[in-house]
């Protein structure tokens, strides 16, 4: 069975999950998501800049953990992600990025697409062949399979946000190497100040080890919240996993639904 065969039966199968009772509509309330999104609700918000300005740059576990995130001085012409005070100026700020090996080998910067205010922030590891030519995320059959999973969910991809933690693809498709990563994390931090979402959701062991570098692996940590800066965060397999261990969908489905649950704050 080749990949679009097994994206046709996944498909399928994930069709009869929301058709059989699987679906958001009847989970039943989750004490624990409850208890965070309580908790999300006391916890301060950070202090508003002044008129014009933009927010002060904040570290993160990344950093913390020896990743060496670069600073206004380190950016160059593109200048510091803090200093873009609105996507549109971030994406026109770092689309020509050289900060790392990546920018040579690039045919677009893949920056992201959504909603500019999303409760759903979707964070992949990098952009793949499809995504390169097109300059969009998650357009391949990875793609796909995660756009069926949000539809099945009752949303549209203009509902969410999608990104991913590097902006250019690694040469035939590798995992982006931890230089790569620090020297996009900050872009990616930036995106997220200005998106605000109420739940990141982490595609992957790349995005899962940038935001949470103590992490063991997706399989042991998938479904399982953590908090990066001020945002929740909750892991679960990349859809490109699915296309390879196509039994691992209903695991896949049950945090696509925990996670619209956590957003959204309770089942319609």
């Amino acid at each position: 069975m080749d990949a679009q065969e097994i994206l046709k039966a996944l498909e399928a199968r994930l069709a009869r999950l929301a058709q059989d009772g699987a679906g958001f509509l009847n989970v039943p309330p989750d004490p624990a998501a409850a208890a965070l999104v309580e908790s999300a609700r006391r916890a301060a918000a950070p202090t508003a800049p002044a008129a014009g300005q933009p927010r002060p740059y904040r570290s993160s576990p990344a950093a913390e953990a020896g990743f060496s995130l670069l600073g206004p001085e380190e950016h160059g012409a593109q200048g510091h992600p803090s200093q873009c005070d609105s996507l549109e100026a971030l994406h026109r700020a770092f689309a020509g990025c050289t900060r790392c090996g990546l920018a040579g080998s690039r045919t677009n910067f893949v920056f992201g697409v959504g909603r500019a205010r999303p409760k759903l922030l979707f964070v992949g590891e990098g952009p793949g062949h499809d995504e390169d030519l097109q300059g969009l995320p998650f357009v391949g059959r990875a793609g796909q399979l995660l756009t069926l999973g949000i539809q099945a969910l009752g949303l549209a991809r203009e509902d969410v946000y999608i990104g991913n933690v590097v902006k250019c693809r690694p040469p035939n498709n590798r995992n982006p190497e931890p230089a790569e990563v620090a020297a996009c994390l900050p872009i990616l931090n930036r995106q997220m100040e200005l998106l605000d979402p109420a739940l990141i959701v982490v595609l992957g062991n790349v995005p899962l080890k940038a935001l949470k570098p103590t992490a063991r692996g997706i399989t042991s940590e998938r479904g399982r919240v953590f908090e990066f800066l001020r945002w929740r965060a909750l892991p679960t397999y990349h859809p490109a996993y699915l296309l390879r261990n196509p039994n691992a969908l209903d695991e896949w489905w049950a945090d696509m639904r925990q996670a619209f649950r956590m957003a959204y704050g309770a089942d319609p």
